[in-house]
Parts: C-alpha cells; structure tokens; sequence
C-alpha cells in the first residue's frame, strides 16, 4: 500500500513537472511569436530596434541592453543598444568574454568589484551595478547580448537559467531584426532608384530638347520671317487702299451726272494702274500664309511645352497616335533635310501611362534614326494592336529606318547605361536605357532588330488599359 502510494505520489509530481514544461515551452512560443510579429510589423531601423529591445525586457529586466558582435581579432563591437552613445564601442575580448563566447552564459552580482569591470566601456554616468552576459549564434558566429542594471546583485542564478533557456528566442529575435533590416533597406534602396531614375530621365529630356533646339527655332523663325514680310507688304499696300477708296468717296459724294462719269473714270483709272484686284488677292494669299505659319508656330510651340512640362500624374489613359502627332513637329525640324518619315497610325485602344514619357522615347528613337542615315533615307512610324497568346491585347509602335544598322554586339548591349556607338561628346549612352526603364514603368517593353548596313527597327510594346489594369492587379 505504502509502495503504491509513493509511485502515485512520484508519478503525480511527474505530471506537476510535465505541466510546468508544457506551460513554460507555451510561453515562451508565444513570447516567440509576439515578439517576431512586432519586430516585422516595424516601419523603421530605430522602430526595429525599440520593438526589439522591448521583447527582450520581456525575458530578463535591464536598464540597458546592448548586443556585442565579433569585429576583429580581441575586440567585440557593440552593433545596437538602447542607449545611442554605448553604440559603436569595442570591448577588450578577456577571460570573461571568451568563456561567454564559449557557450556560458555568466552574471557579475556586484560589477564594479569583478576583475574584469576596467575592461566594460560603460559611461559612468550610467551607474550600472550588475551585469548578465548572455553568448548567441547571430550570422553564423557568436554573438553576445547584454543586460545591465543599476542594481547591485539584480541578477541571479535564475535570471541565468532564463536568459540560457531563451538563447532560442534572442537568435529568433535577431535574425528576424536582420531580415526586416534587409527589407526596409531594399525598400529604400527602390524609392532611392526611382529617385534617381527620375532625375536621369528629366536631364535626358533636357538634352533632347536642347539637341532639338536649333531646328526648332529655325522652325519657328522660318514662319515669322514669312510674317513679318507679309505684314510689311500689307504697310506698304495701306496707301494704295486708300487711295481707291478715296477715289471712291468723291464718286459717292458726286451731286450730278458729269462729277459722277468724271469720278467713275478716276477710279477706273486707279483701279486698273494700282493693280487693285491683284493686290487683294495677294493680301487674301499673305494672311492664308501668315495664318498658317503662325499654326505652325503654335504646334510647335504647344509640343514643345507639352514635353517639358512635368507630369503631375504618370497613370492617366491616352492615345498612342494623339502623341505621336503631337511628338512629330518637334523632330521634324531636325529630320525633313535628309529624311522622308512616313507615318501609318492605325486605330488603337488607350494605354496607361505618361504621354509625355513616351513622347521622350519617340524623340529618342528618332533622333537616333535621323543619326543613322548618313544622306538620304526613310523612317517609317507606324502603330498598330497585337494580342497574344494569353488573350492580351498590346498597342504596338514601329520605328524603322533604312540607315547603317547596328552591329550584333552593340545590339547586345544597346540598353546598358552609358554604353553608345556615337563617337565621344555625341551621345550619353543613357537614351536607350532610360527609354527602356520609361517603357517599363507604363507595363511595356522594346525590342530591336538590326541588319548591319541595311536598318534598324524598333518596337514599343504597351498594354492597352484593360490588359494593363490586370497586369496591376496581379503584381
């Protein structure tokens, strides 16, 4: 009887032990779990860091923590803390450190009395009494974290225990810390890219109207050179004019039969010398032609301030051909010498994007056209609608030319920053680049043909709205 009451009493406190495992292996999942939730849920590095230090008050009390990581032969470095000014300070790697890193965690119950208290950097104004070294496998090397406190003998046998017992959750804790580290740097790594790649896309534009500056202020001075001579003519003809109509007035004011034949003769007279109905056709023909140079002068003008102008929005529908038309009185000035550009624009559906980003792709390759045939030539621009195996329908721009092609190597490199065939202080080598990076962003792509003295053809593929809006939505 006796027996069997002790093997139940064995057995119950068997169970006790078991509960106490079970419950504390829950507590510290949960500890685990909350603690590398809040850790992920931070928006920033010091966001990080304070989540991260406030789980591990969580484990063992401190008024300081601090984590020590392996830097050079005898010293630790401390990467992180919870005060700013002990970040950054390297700790003499002595009996102590090397024990804890080791495996062993240790505790100093009175610090300024240990041996190895002369070898702690700790400011002291802090004031720290005890300390607990605690060793971690952080990045495939041993790691330490610290806690300190200002109490002397605050940490004991039993904080020892946990801080052994949670080593698991401190190597948790810290890989999710780098992780997210990574994250939030990768996040700004691409906010910094865009910035960068915005700023390269506003100097390219820059240069491409100051490449375009010349043929379109010849483009304009041409119309108002015509005007100001037609206005010129028109000065001169004033007096003409009203000397008719003088003529005319005395006929009117006539009282009889013989002043009315006698001033019907003198604006017959003046008619016919003077040129009259000759000069009114001429003045009908000046103001046609002054009319549409000053039409030319406007859609030049109109394009010329559309492209500059800064986008206030990059994701508003337009239309492919509306853009082409309103690119083309930009280049032709720097074309229509020596190149013949037939356009073929056939009806399209609207894509998603910036208008005047691709307008800056359009002028680019044309540019370039124009570049490659040395004399005479064409380039033809067209645009049409392509939809592929997957249902997608794609607006597709065509711009082929007939100059001196592109080699297969250069062709492989064509899109690389900063790479150009043209000779030095002739081109960037980011026109390409940024065309394709632009293309990118609206969902498309460009690819090129090239036959070496024959031509170059390139195609830009865009998403029409519907395709483009799917394409949003999956990413």
């Amino acid at each position: 009887m006796k027996d069997r009451y002790e093997d139940a009493l064995e057995n119950l406190n068997l169970v006790y032990r078991l509960k106490e495992q079970a419950e504390a292996a829950r507590y510290q999942s949960e500890l685990m779990l909350r603690g590398v939730r809040a850790v992920l849920d931070a928006d920033s590095p010091d966001d990080l860091y304070q989540r991260m230090f406030s789980n591990f008050h969580d484990i063992v009390p401190y008024n300081i923590c601090l984590i020590l990581e392996q830097s050079e032969p005898g010293f630790m470095l401390c990467s992180s803390s919870t005060r700013q000014d002990i970040v950054g300070t390297r700790w003499a790697v002595g009996d102590m450190l090397r024990k804890v890193i080791g495996g062993k965690t240790i505790a100093m119950y009175n610090a300024p009395l240990h041996p190895q208290w002369c070898s702690v950097p700790l400011p002291d104004a802090c004031q720290i009494k005890s300390l607990l070294f605690s060793p971690f496998l952080f990045k495939n090397d041993m790691a330490i974290i610290v806690f300190a406190h200002q109490q002397l003998g605050f940490y004991t046998q039993q904080h020892i225990q946990i801080a052994t017992r949670y080593r698991e959750f401190t190597e948790q804790t810290l890989l999710s810390v780098n992780a997210r580290l990574q994250a939030l740097e990768s996040a700004q790594l691409k906010r910094d890219k865009a910035r960068v790649e915005q700023s390269l896309i506003d100097s390219e534009k820059m240069a491409s109207v100051g490449l375009l500056a010349a043929g379109v202020a010849h483009e304009i001075n041409n119309p108002v050179g015509f005007i100001s001579s037609n206005i010129e003519y028109l000065k001169q003809s004033v007096p003409t004019l009203a000397g008719f109509f003088h003529q005319l007035e005395g006929l009117f004011a006539a009282s009889n039969d013989a002043e009315r034949l006698r001033g019907l003769a003198a604006c017959q007279q003046c008619y016919e010398t003077e040129q009259i109905a000759g000069l009114i056709t001429d003045i009908e023909d000046i103001c046609n032609e002054s009319d549409e140079g000053l039409q030319r002068v406007a859609d030049i003008t109109t394009s010329l301030k559309s492209f500059t102008r800064a986008d206030p929005k990059t994701n508003d529908p337009f239309c492919v051909n509306q853009t082409i038309n309103d690119t083309l009185p930009l280049v032709n000035p720097e074309l229509k010498h020596h190149v013949k550009v037939n356009v073929s624009l056939n009806e399209v559906p609207t894509v998603l994007g910036s208008s005047r980003k691709l307008s800056q792709v359009l002028i680019n390759l044309l540019v370039n056209a124009g570049q490659a045939i040395h004399s005479h030539g064409e380039i033809n621009l067209s645009t049409d609608c392509h939809i592929d195996a997957d249902g997608r329908k794609w607006v597709v721009i065509t711009v082929a030319d007939n100059g001196c092609g592109i080699s297969q190597h250069a062709v492989d490199k064509i899109f690389q920053p900063f790479f150009t065939t043209k000779p030095v202080g002739q081109g960037t080598g980011l026109g390409l680049y940024i065309s394709l990076a632009i293309m990118k962003s609206m969902g498309g792509d460009i690819q090129v043909v090239s036959r070496m003295n024959q031509g170059t053809t390139f195609s830009l593929f865009l998403p029409d709205e519907p395709s483009r809006l799917a394409q949003s939505g999956a990413s």
